[in-house]
């Protein structure tokens, strides 16, 4: 642990009491010039540290979400401990893509994208201080093609399960990989895979979550408007961004290395079909080649929309080749 983290975990322990530059000094063996110029740098990554003369330092509590912040409150045995926090990034999955030395099982985790990306190519919107965007690296021995899209449903069941542990209201989702509250998209999720040309074996598998924390409405732009929403402006609570990140992965984990994944599918495509808000809707179903009505009636096994088209035919859809547009209700 580096000597600026060293100084914050003593002022977390401290108790709300007041730490003096002397007595930091003298507990780390180091000047006091040291401890001014590291209670400095804290500031500047957030933290509420006041300084009174003569008395000491105080820290207050502060919403800083860094690689320190996610592992000391993480309690995963696999996921996250090769975690790797950016301020500002491109994209947390072009990241997790152009690092090859990256383990399985880590953890890349952003507070702003530059480039963030959606399904089909679609840009993520990612501003500064408003949400936590993350992608999770997975290098499996055994899984194949068909469950990579079921990977995606897996992580929108942990993103719902950790707003509602840390909230105590529980979102919905809209196929395939969207999370939504009170009918607002609050989350997306991309799931990447990198295939091996000559054998097929699956490499890698990147999945990137990005969640809405502490929008307005009126921080959207107006196209989106009046679809986007943020856990803030959908339950009224402000939760700590760290907190979020590492439930996230805790629950991640549960689902995916705990449940043995892709032995548990048919357990949590349950939990997922639960927290469907749209099935015995009329949606607009639109792929590359035709856009059509259909209802939405159920989610099968292998975790593909089934849809009853107007003629009555029954439809089970991929996400990898279509898209929903849900009626504005």
């Amino acid at each position: 642990m580096t000597t600026k983290y060293q100084i914050l975990q003593l002022l977390e322990q401290s108790g709300g009491r007041l730490l003096s530059g002397g007595e930091i000094a003298e507990r780390l063996s180091i000047s006091r010039t040291a401890v001014w110029k590291q209670i400095s740098a804290l500031q500047q990554e957030g933290y509420q540290i006041t300084a009174e003369p003569s008395k000491g330092y105080l820290l207050k509590d502060s919403e800083v979400i860094s690689a320190y912040e996610i592992q000391k409150r993480l309690q995963t045995h696999t996921l996250g401990h090769d975690l790797r926090y950016f301020p500002v990034i491109d994209s947390t999955n072009t990241y997790a893509k152009n690092t090859p030395d990256l383990p399985d099982g880590a953890v890349v985790v952003a507070s702003q994208q530059t480039n963030g990306i959606g399904r089909l190519s679609r840009k993520f919107y990612s501003p500064e201080k408003a949400g936590v965007y993350l992608s999770i690296l997975l290098r499996p021995h055994m899984i194949a093609m068909a469950d990579i899209s079921t990977i995606t449903l897996l992580a929108a069941v942990a993103v719902v399960d950790t707003v509602e542990q840390l909230t105590g209201v529980r979102p919905q989702i809209k196929w395939t990989n969207d999370v939504y509250m009170n009918r607002r998209k609050i989350c997306g999720i991309l799931t990447e895979a990198s295939i091996e040309g000559e054998s097929g074996m699956i490499q890698s598998i990147i999945v990137g979550i990005g969640i809405n924390l502490y929008q307005s409405y009126e921080d959207f732009d107006p196209s989106i408007r009046d679809i986007a929403g943020s856990v803030l402006t959908e339950t009224g609570k402000r939760i700590h961004p760290a907190d979020y990140a590492a439930a996230l992965i805790k629950n991640f984990e549960k689902y995916y290395v705990d449940g043995q994944f892709p032995k548990n599918k048919k357990e949590f495509l349950k939990i997922y079909r639960d927290a469907l808000f749209f099935l015995g809707e009329t949606v607009q179903v639109v792929s590359f080649k035709e856009t059509y009505p259909a209802v939405a009636v159920d989610i099968n096994e292998q975790g593909e929309l089934v849809v009853r088209r107007e003629d009555g035919c029954l439809v089970a859809l991929n996400s990898g080749e279509i898209s929903l547009k849900l009626q504005r209700k």
